[in-house]
């Protein structure tokens, strides 16, 4: 009998680590005692359970089990499979009913092979998920009796200031006094969010997310970095707290709280800078608001590209004095030279190039079928580079199934213990999920050869419409470009390449 084990913790504390080592334990143990072969292990590490969709482990179970790679799941109650009733039926049902999948859970004394009726399934469901719901209204009560007490509830400490051991502010004395120096810049030297960002990249200072260790950090400080902390009412000492709340502990959609019902608390902690100087910073960026876009894009518009950075080159009007505007490389503009150099390009050259190149498309019959060839011959490329690595896909997919294999033979044989199996095997699964989504995606594309003579026979279509079009109007060229060009790519001596669309070209309309 092939069976598969199920755990799963909420958070990733130490006392929920001890909870998911014993999950495994537990289930690993039946599986032992009842002789059967375990056919593979998943892990939803520090995930709620209200929702199965972001839930990794539990979606790659449900793939397997369509591929009928077990017979039997074993998890240790109905708590850890799921905590939303609705969803942990349904889910069950279909393992139990559409791919005839045997369910245990012990610690229910529930198993689909013994019982005559789902009632107990379901009581259990019900009731694991009413506690998920006590937990959550338990936690929404302590975390607005902190707010209260000018205790800071966001999951990461703002910049400049550190969390104390009683929840509260103190000033990170590394960093306030930046936050103190950007508010300087702003208020009474005139920069910009643009001009202070490049000064504290310039000096090489962490960002805000890289001092607190959150998730997604990155190395350059952005204009959006310094307006979140310029608008940030928390510099004041004041802490505004209870802004949203869950509307649904199972779906986490939340809602805007009314300003009256927010839990607002004065002097909670060290202010950075007064009250007069948040409204004055506040005031000012209103003001620039007003004034900085007027709702029109330009023509090249997220189709100009640098072709070293791969940054999206930016409008900028009067940026070449009496040659007029001109567009830049947006890794330059947001990151200076450092980043990227300009690859300045004029508008007027731009727009020059791109007209002529259309114009030789319609009229020239030799340069459409090189197109035409030159597109054929890479999707046929295309075709052979995929099937050559799909082969190589199911070579490392067979690998990786052998190593699983070898891993769980030491692991009954007590030659390694429960946290490097469990390691190693997160490991090899990460791998098996990354090589399925390959594997899916490239015979997808080599499923769409098929479709290669349409597409080709579409792009003459839409060039047979351009040349019943007046590309010397700005608002049709802009309307053809943004439908036959995939990409132009701006290098730094001012060449242009067009790469057409020309594999799925958008329609023109009638």
């Amino acid at each position: 009998m092939r069976c598969a084990i199920y755990a799963r913790v909420s958070t990733k504390r130490d006392e929920q680590r001890n909870s998911l080592d014993n999950q495994i334990t537990y289930t690993t143990n039946i599986v032992k005692d009842n002789a059967w072969q375990l056919a593979g292990t998943y892990i939803d590490d520090g995930i709620s359970g209200t929702t199965f969709l972001k839930r990794e482990a539990i979606q790659q179970l449900i793939h397997d089990a369509k591929k009928k790679k077990f017979d039997v799941v074993i998890a240790k109650s109905v708590s850890r499979f799921g905590r939303s009733s609705v969803e942990s039926m349904t889910v069950a049902d279909e393992l139990e009913q559409r791919y005839n999948i045997r369910l245990i859970f012990p610690e229910d004394n529930y198993d689909t092979a013994t019982s005559d009726t789902k009632f107990m399934f379901r009581l259990k469901a019900i009731l694991a998920e009413e506690e998920s719901r006590k937990l959550s209204a338990r936690i929404k009560i302590g975390r607005q009796t902190g707010a209260r007490l000018g205790k800071y509830q966001a999951s990461l400490t703002a910049f400049g200031y550190k969390r104390g051991d009683d929840g509260k502010l103190t000033l990170d004395e590394q960093y306030s006094p930046i936050v103190r120096e950007m508010f300087d810049l702003y208020l009474y030297k005139g920069w910009g969010w643009y001009r202070i960002a490049s000064h504290l990249n310039s000096r090489k200072v962490p960002t805000p997310r890289t001092v607190s260790g959150g998730s997604n950090k990155g190395a350059m400080w952005l204009e959006s970095s310094i307006r979140v902390i310029l608008e940030n009412v928390v510099y004041t000492g004041a802490l505004v707290q209870h802004r949203e709340e869950t509307m649904d502990f199972i779906s986490k959609k939340r809602k805007t709280v009314a300003p009256d019902k927010q839990i607002i608390v004065k002097d909670a902690h060290p202010a950075i800078i007064t009250h007069e100087e948040h409204i004055a910073a506040l005031e000012k960026m209103r003001a620039k608001g007003k004034h900085k876009y007027n709702g029109q894009e330009s023509t090249f518009a997220h189709v100009a590209r640098c072709a070293d950075c791969g940054k999206g080159m930016m409008y900028r009007k009067d940026r070449l004095g009496k040659e007029g505007d001109a567009y830049v490389c947006g890794g330059y503009v947001k990151h200076t030279s450092a980043y990227c150099s300009s690859h300045i390009i004029a508008n007027n050259k731009l727009m020059d190039t791109i007209k002529a190149d259309l114009q030789e498309l319609i009229t020239n019959n030799v340069r459409m079928e090189q197109l035409y060839n030159i597109a054929g011959g890479e999707l046929e490329l295309n075709q052979t580079s995929y099937t050559k690595e799909l082969q190589g896909v199911n070579k490392q997919l067979a690998k990786r199934e052998g190593e699983f294999r070898s891993l769980l033979t030491l692991f009954q044989q007590k030659a390694i213990g429960i946290e490097q199996f469990k390691s190693t095997n997160e490991n090899i699964q990460s791998e098996q999920s990354r090589l399925t989504a390959r594997k899916t995606e490239l015979e997808a594309l080599i499923e769409s050869k098929k479709d290669t003579e349409r597409y080709l026979q579409d792009f003459q279509r839409q060039v047979n419409k351009i040349a019943k079009l007046d590309i010397a109007n700005e608002q049709v060229l802009k309307h053809i470009i943004q439908k036959l060009i995939n990409k132009i790519e701006v290098h730094a001596d001012g060449s242009v390449k067009i790469i057409y669309n020309i594999a799925r070209p958008a329609s023109l309309g009638a």
